[in-house]
């Protein structure tokens, strides 16, 4: 069956659902993980973009170099089936705190722009052991649950220096899914489905989040123990659910660099409507800051506090749209196009032929931008490309959701900027996408 990354929505979905549903209990109830104040007024722009990357709002470039520079690869992944398709991968040094020697550098880590936080399968960590437990102020260690729309990853969080290019974030929170020191996982987080511990269930040996946002919670987990989220383990077969300061909270590393820490740029070419067997391309750390991540002529939206800006599709406003490179496909609701038959393409759209589609995206500094966009039969393209990892026009349906998700093939043939909440860019302060 055909790996979609639609369960991991759940990932971002648990940031927006606490801030929603928490925020009565708050007295600030701002925008992300510091919280408070009003969001930046963000110039307002108008243009138009195409999913091959041909616009009239910023220019597509060749893959770039420099020491905050990673390569991007979108393969099959370490699973080695044809079953993982638009999944890019970046690899991420790992250091014990302050040392050099104990060290492990991991490939095909799943680069999300939809999440924030250093996830790691411990199966594929060799270091666990010294990476220091983040612990409370009673000196308990910490464990966290993320909940998917049918699964969940459970794990310690422990810190550790964390090399992304050229670059290191010191004692950075991470979680450790699966790891064997925390080997009771807790009701409350398991109601979710099953476990995606293992490399064939989670799709990838970990997962970078480098959303807007600094933390993965955020000041909702500060004041409320929620179950489901954070916990504190006085043992291994004892765990409650906690709150936990913003600093202890598992947390973007780029926000933590000494340099280039105010967002990413992802740069992925175009492809034919047919596939591509394998495609590379660059994360580039930092928005403005050196000569390779200049907005350029880059439209920038204006996000809300749950990272969100609204697209018009078919005359209904989405007001929960987010541009998600975790997410590996195009996933909307449409009562014209209809879906799979196959088991293997279950909730993926299959038309009688591509349909050429375009929808408007508007920020909320009143920036608008119209995306056009194909899909095509899923069926057809997997079947008659099976070797291929990469599509630009597949979809699929969006559960639960009042929104549009702009996953992986919205991303090739386009510049994609994430700016940080709170950052100074010289496109303004974040937190925004820009393309």
């Amino acid at each position: 069956m055909l790996k979609t990354f639609a369960d991991r929505i759940g990932l971002r979905r648990l940031r927006a659902a606490l801030a929603a549903g928490l925020c009565v209990l708050a007295t600030g109830c701002g925008g992300g993980g510091g919280g408070g104040g009003a969001l930046p007024v963000l110039p307002a722009i108008t243009g138009t973009t195409t999913a091959a990357g041909t616009t009239t709002s910023g220019s597509t470039t060749a893959s770039t170099s420099g020491s905050n520079v990673a390569a991007i690869s979108v393969d099959v992944g370490p699973a080695g089936t044809a079953s993982t398709v638009n999944f890019p991968f970046v690899s991420v040094k790992v250091c014990a705190p302050g040392s050099t020697t104990v060290c492990q550098t991991i490939d095909h880590i799943i680069l999300d722009t939809g999440s924030s936080g250093l996830r790691l399968l411990a199966s594929a960590l060799n270091i666990r052991t010294g990476l220091t437990p983040q612990i409370d102020g009673s000196s308990v260690p910490y464990a966290e649950c993320v909940q998917f729309v049918s699964s969940y990853a459970w794990g310690s969080v422990r810190l550790a220096d964390v090399s992304l290019a050229g670059e290191t974030a010191p004692s950075v929170p991470v979680q450790i899914i699966g790891d064997p020191d925390f080997g009771v996982v807790p009701s409350s987080c398991s109601t979710s489905g099953a476990q995606a511990d293992t490399v064939a269930s989670f799709g990838g040996n970990g997962l970078l989040g480098v959303s807007v946002f600094r933390q993965d919670c955020g000041s909702a987990c500060v004041g409320n123990a929620i179950p489901g989220t954070y916990y504190v383990c006085p043992s291994a077969a004892s765990c409650t659910s906690s709150t936990i300061t913003l600093a202890r909270q598992v947390a973007n590393p780029v926000a933590l660099l000494a340099s280039d820490n105010n967002g990413v740029l992802i740069q992925l070419p175009a492809i034919a409507a047919a596939g591509a067997k394998a495609v590379a391309g660059s994360l580039v750390l930092g928005i403005g800051t050196r000569s390779n991540n200049a907005l350029g002529s880059a439209q920038i939206y204006g996000l809300d506090r749950f990272g969100n800006f609204s697209t018009t599709f078919n005359g209904h406003a989405y007001a929960q749209s987010f541009i998600d490179s975790g997410s590996n496909f195009f996933f909307f609701d449409s009562s014209t196009l209809p879906g799979c038959t196959n088991a293997g393409e279950a909730g993926l759209y299959c038309p009688t032929a591509a349909q050429s589609l375009s929808a408007v995206n508007q920020g909320t500094n009143g920036t608008n931008g119209t995306v056009n966009f194909s899909i095509g039969n899923a069926q057809a393209l997997l079947a008659g490309n099976p070797t291929a990892t990469a599509f630009d026009n597949i979809g699929g349906n969006i559960p639960g959701i009042d929104g549009f998700d702009w996953g992986l093939s919205f991303f090739f043939g386009r510049n994609v900027f994430t700016a940080l909440e709170g950052a100074s860019t010289a496109g303004g302060t974040g937190p925004y996408v820009a393309y």
